[in-house]
């Protein structure tokens, strides 16, 4: 990247952020090709500034791309955690017992659901920590489908 695009993307940029509402449809109109949608100053901003780096640098890839499109469909699912609902995790730590369900949407802690055992892992200890491990599940409980 030569700095003069770096320059001219940044000004581009900033140059959004005076924009009202009126100049911003009128940008989109100029950056897509297509009357704008309803979106309100901020989201529109944050999606016309996307499309202006995506211009200048380039979009995705047509892999990425196709992945985008189907998990916005719904042909592709979040991986599964590989733990039986059902099943209650305990872990000790700092002299506390930490039980854990797990349940169709994720874990259960404390009354809480939480989508990921790091999630949990993270609430009990504060700082961000792979659940698996902290909850010391073999490597092959990893595995996804």
């Amino acid at each position: 990247m030569t700095q003069d695009k770096g320059n001219e993307v940044r000004l581009k940029l900033l140059a959004l952020q005076r924009m009202k509402l009126d100049e911003l449809k009128e940008k989109w109109t100029a950056l897509f090709g297509t009357p704008a949608p309803g979106y309100g100053e901020v989201f529109m901003r944050k999606r016309l500034a996307f499309r202006i780096q995506e211009l200048v640098y380039g979009g995705l890839d047509d892999i990425t791309k196709a992945k985008v499109e189907a998990v916005a469909d719904g042909s592709i699912r979040r991986k599964s955690h590989g733990l039986k609902i059902g099943t209650i995790i305990t872990r000790e730590w700092r002299g506390n017992r930490y039980d854990v369900r797990v349940i169709a949407d994720g874990f259960e802690w404390n009354g809480g659901v939480y989508g990921s055992l790091s999630a949990v892992a993270r609430a009990i200890t504060g700082v961000n920590r792979n659940g698996y491990i902290f909850f010391n599940l073999p490597k092959d409980t990893e595995t996804r489908k």
